[in-house]
């Protein structure tokens, strides 16, 4: 589990490296633009439903699996859950209250890009609490799945979370940045619960074997 949790934080890591160059190179606003300019029908319909794999309901059915295949790693699901709601949401509406979504800048004349049917928020942007839930949830998994295969398929799909929320003029690059630092210390923190919770499992058991 330790390996394949090490590859899917290296694979995170180097996508979250990428976003940052890339974020150092055009800044908040125009590397905004830059993506939310490339668009193609196609695209639209794709990122309108990688997005979902964002939102906080994506928790269930991974508990659900958990619950049913491998209920040992509930407790870093349940604790995965816990942290990245309370990092998210304390950074999004207490310390970050007023930062502003990207739909603010048709103030300055610029154009952002609506998809039919798609409601654009105006606050609470920073961070995504959609691309935090998916790389959280994404690096959990990695590291409860057997296959090495997922190691890295899940951090990109998890990025195309992060991607779909600039594209759909949701958020800035700086809070999909942001979202997946809260997405990979979340899957840290939650591992290292659940590894505490067997340890003390084990340390229970063997006391009550012994009396």
């Amino acid at each position: 589990m330790q390996q394949q949790f090490r590859i899917a934080v290296l694979t995170s890591l180097s996508f979250a490296l990428a976003v940052a160059i890339f974020l150092l190179i055009h800044g908040k606003q125009d590397s905004f633009i830059i993506i939310n300019g490339y668009y193609h029908p196609t695209l639209d319909i794709f990122f309108q439903y990688v997005t979902y794999l964002g939102d906080g309901l994506i928790y269930i059915p991974i508990a659900l699996y958990c619950a049913l295949y491998n209920r040992k790693y509930l407790v870093a699901v349940i604790a995965a859950i816990i942290i990245c709601t309370i990092l998210t949401q304390f950074l999004k509406r207490v310390v970050f209250a007023d930062e502003l979504r990207p739909i603010s800048l048709e103030a300055q004349n610029i154009i952002i890009r609506k998809i039919e049917g798609i409601p654009i928020h105006r606050e609470h942007s920073f961070p995504s609490g959609h691309t935090s839930t998916a790389f959280s949830m994404a690096l959990l998994l990695a590291a409860i799945m057997k296959r090495k295969f997922w190691c890295c398929i899940l951090p990109f799909i998890a990025f195309m979370v992060g991607y779909s929320r600039v594209y759909l003029s949701q958020h800035f690059v700086t809070d999909v940045f942001a979202g997946m630092t809260i997405g990979i210390i979340t899957s840290y923190l939650s591992l290292l619960i659940y590894q505490n919770y067997v340890k003390k499992k084990a340390a229970k058991a063997q006391l009550s074997n012994t009396i």
